[in-house]
């Protein structure tokens, strides 16, 4: 039991970590923007395709595909939760989406806080 983690496994976990919880809490404020103006929420409109284009920005590199992927889709749903008719279930979702990724990072923070602690 009280192995020395390794650095590159440490830094993993810190950066998923702090990517779960950010990415969890930067649901919550889309979904806070998608819910402004009403049924036809136009902020979110504008945000959703801001972060969609953001993402396919991001994702054009081969090393953040995956990063960029992940943040085309929260804008996706984000201009989706700004809709009149479906945007009560998509605000549904990012709140259940927020709450996993928020629940994600805070495990490999503490997976990295171990870790430290067994380094010394």
């Amino acid at each position: 039991m009280n192995d020395i983690v390794p650095r590159k496994e440490m830094v993993k976990l810190g950066l998923k970590g702090i990517g779960g919880v950010a990415g969890g809490l930067g649901l919550f404020l889309l979904k806070g923007i998608a819910s402004i103006g009403g049924a036809l929420s136009i902020p979110g409109l504008i945000v959703g395709v801001l972060v969609t284009t953001a993402g396919m920005v991001i994702g054009s590199s081969k090393e953040d595909r995956q990063a960029g992927i992940l943040t085309a889709g929260a804008g996706v749903i984000t201009v989706v939760a700004s809709l009149p008719l479906i945007g009560g279930l998509a605000g549904w979702l990012m709140s259940l989406a927020g709450i996993g990724l928020i629940a994600g990072g805070a495990y490999s923070l503490y997976k990295f806080w171990k870790g430290l602690k067994s380094r010394g």
